[in-house]
Parts: structure tokens; C-alpha cells; sequence
């Protein structure tokens, strides 16, 4: 039982001044809080993940183009361009050489594709680079990148741009969250 002084104070006006939130008032500001700071926290680390990730395809664009140079030099010694050196090998009767064919003609496809996306991705102005990230991600190199990325304090203008659009992002996502729960139970009390 409540104590007496208590319960006739609570009952009546707040001699401070002070207002009384309810329980489902106060859960809906800490989840919205909450939200906030976990996007604040997620897209303020897209910049160190993106630079990271942009190392990591500048390697494989290098390694790309020592594999065709190569197979250029090879072209030259037998005077002819890359794209009629490995024509050669894939009109050849035996197969280990077409499937070799193959293999030059995929090098030289994604030294252009990695070419394409480095030049996109290094060129991409801030705001547009989650977008430009998503045209031009190479899975395996994103998924390498991201197992070993080393989270970073986004102190930048950059980091923190980021963060203000990710807390504006789970505000939203957090709000969206709500109407959704509450049509829920709203069709639920109705049934």
C-alpha cells in the first residue's frame, strides 16, 4: 500500500511543476532514441567501410591489369592484339585451350568492368556515394572488406554528415515502426 503522504500528493497537482509521462510515453522516446543512435552509429561508419572497400577493389583493379598485361605481352610476341590472341585460343579444337580462351576473355571483362566502378566510386561526390556503392559493388570484395573492417570515429564532416541522415533514418524508420505496430493492434481489438 502506498503511503498516505505520497498517494494524497500524487493525487494531486504536481507541486513541482512536473509532468508525468506514462510507461508507453516513455518506451516510445527511448525506442525512438535508441533508433536514432543506431543509425547515427551504422551510417556514420559508411565512410570508413567505403574507403576500405575502395582499397581493397583499387588491389584487385591492380591485380587485373598484371593479369592482362601478360597476356598482352603474349599477344605482342605472336604480333597480334589482345582481342585476336584470345579469339585463337577459343576457335581451338581442344578443349583445355578454348576453356583457357575463356578464361583470358573473363580477365579482360572485368579489368573494364573494375576500371568502370574504380573511376565511379573514386569520383563519386559524398552525397551520392551510398548510391554510386550500390551500382558498382563487387559482392566478394564488399563482403571481404566488411569481415575485416575496422570501425572508425567519425569525426569527419563527412562521418558526421552520415550520422545526422543515419539518425534521421532510424527516427523514421522508428516512427514508421510505430504506425505499423499500432494498425496491428488496432486490427487485432477490432477482430
Amino acid at each position: 500500500m502506498l503511503n498516505p503522504t505520497y498517494s494524497a500528493a500524487a493525487k494531486g497537482p504536481d507541486p513541482l511543476g512536473l509532468v508525468f509521462i506514462s510507461h508507453t510515453a516513455m518506451l516510445s522516446r527511448a525506442s525512438r532514441a535508441l533508433a536514432a543512435l543506431a543509425g547515427a552509429a551504422l551510417l556514420s561508419q559508411f565512410p570508413a567501410f567505403y574507403d576500405q572497400y575502395l582499397q581493397r577493389l583499387g588491389g584487385r583493379l591492380d591485380q587485373a591489369r598484371i593479369e592482362i598485361a601478360r597476356v598482352e605481352d603474349a599477344a605482342r610476341l605472336e604480333h597480334l592484339s589482345l582481342e585476336a590472341y584470345i579469339d585463337v585460343f577459343l576457335r581451338d579444337a581442344q578443349s583445355p585451350v578454348r576453356r583457357q580462351g575463356r578464361v583470358m576473355q573473363a580477365q579482360a571483362s572485368d579489368l573494364v568492368r573494375l576500371e568502370a566502378a574504380f573511376a565511379a566510386l573514386r569520383e563519386a561526390p559524398i552525397a551520392t556515394r551510398p548510391l554510386r556503392f550500390a551500382g558498382h559493388a563487387e559482392v566478394p570484395i564488399a563482403r571481404a572488406a566488411l569481415d575485416d573492417f575496422q570501425p572508425a570515429l567519425p569525426l569527419g564532416t563527412e562521418g558526421l554528415s552520415y550520422a545526422l541522415i543515419g539518425m534521421l533514418g532510424g527516427l523514421l524508420g522508428a516512427g514508421a515502426g510505430k504506425r505499423v505496430v499500432s494498425a496491428a493492434l488496432r486490427r487485432r481489438r477490432a477482430v
